[in-house]
């Protein structure tokens, strides 16, 4: 057996305190309401974890050739989560984890891993998605999430006062151990030179799903650049990978919106947009605020992007950033 999760944790190490919190939330919200972890689960398993957990009531069900006045039901289900401080795991630790699940006899298998991710994080686990749907005949749900999507899937429930106040200390605990990402202070400036319409009339930026010049680090706002200056910052809202055959992935948000909107709002414009060029990158954008942030060095920009640390602006949203970037060079933000 393992040990019990404590509002007095006695563990010496960082990861074990963060699990404990991490539990003690999840715990706490069931408590409330059960239906909460499962709106919980639900999201950070891209819907494959159903919204319902606990006991189900029903009445009038038929159990072979019977049917009962009433009928209550446990859903079977096993959810294994490891949790690191880092952006990588051992996969000889998440093969044993699988093992452990393909042994249970739930009916929902869970394993769901926490870590400091900063991109690309379905890339890094090819293999074990590869393993669970050649081995485990896709019975195990393997989801891997950022302790940022964490918080922003307990953001989404309509909770109590003292529950939010509880979610709010647990952020605050995440980011004073530098656990929630660097994007938060990070402006990509894209070289919007060659299609700027997609921008200035839909609000968006598209370009390949594919990587090298066209793979972005997770990033929370966005420069448009043209002539040698950035003209306009927006809130990157979410980025989503649109496909033809309607395997979509949703690479990031960083905005409460649902995912499923989110994709479905990015499929609608690429097939408006681009309908020939699938699959494509979609950055679903905020409203655009105009500025002057201008390359005082000789050319142009070499590359299709260029990042920006922001942190020392000290700016809350994007109309902030386009205000203070005014009147500054590169350099002001590079040296």
């Amino acid at each position: 057996m393992g040990t019990n999760i404590s509002l007095f944790p006695t563990y010496s190490t960082k990861e074990n305190r963060v699990t404990n919190y991490a539990l003690l939330v999840l715990r706490q919200i069931y408590e409330e309401n059960p239906k909460f972890l499962g709106e919980v689960l639900s999201e950070l398993c891209s819907g494959e974890v159903g919204p319902d957990l606990g006991v189900s009531f029903w009445q009038q069900t038929k159990s072979g050739r019977s049917i009962a006045d009433g009928r209550i039901l446990q859903k079977g289900i096993e959810i294994l989560i490891e949790v690191k401080n880092y952006d990588w795991f051992y996969d000889n630790q998440l093969y044993a984890y699988l093992d452990t699940l393909a042994s249970s006899v739930r009916s929902t298998k869970v394993l769901l891993v926490l870590g400091n991710f900063e991109e690309d994080i379905e890339g890094r686990f090819q293999e074990i998605s590869a393993t669970i749907k050649d081995k485990y005949e896709d019975k195990i749900v393997f989801a891997p999430q950022t302790f940022q999507n964490f918080l922003a899937a307990l953001k989404n429930l309509e909770l109590g006062k003292n529950l939010s106040d509880m979610v709010l200390e647990f952020e605050n605990f995440l980011d004073e151990n530098n656990l929630l990402p660097s994007w938060k202070n990070w402006l990509d400036v894209v070289n919007c030179a060659g299609l700027p319409e997609d921008i200035l009339d839909a609000n968006v930026y598209l370009c390949p799903a594919a990587g090298g010049a066209y793979s972005h680090g997770r990033c929370k706002y966005f420069g448009m650049y043209r002539n040698k200056a950035v003209e306009s910052v927006a809130l990157i809202r979410a980025v989503v990978d649109i496909s033809a055959d309607s395997d979509d992935h949703l690479k990031w948000k960083n905005v409460d919106t649902k995912r499923e909107t989110l994709v479905a709002e990015a499929r609608a414009i690429a097939l408006e947009r681009r309908p020939d060029d699938l699959p494509i990158r979609v950055f679903l954008l905020g409203d655009l605020f105009p500025t002057e942030f201008r390359k005082e060095s000789h050319g142009g920009l070499m590359g299709s992007k260029i990042y920006f640390d922001i942190s020392s602006l000290d700016i809350s949203n994007a109309s902030e950033l386009s205000t203070k970037l005014v009147g500054l060079v590169w350099s002001d933000l590079r040296d």
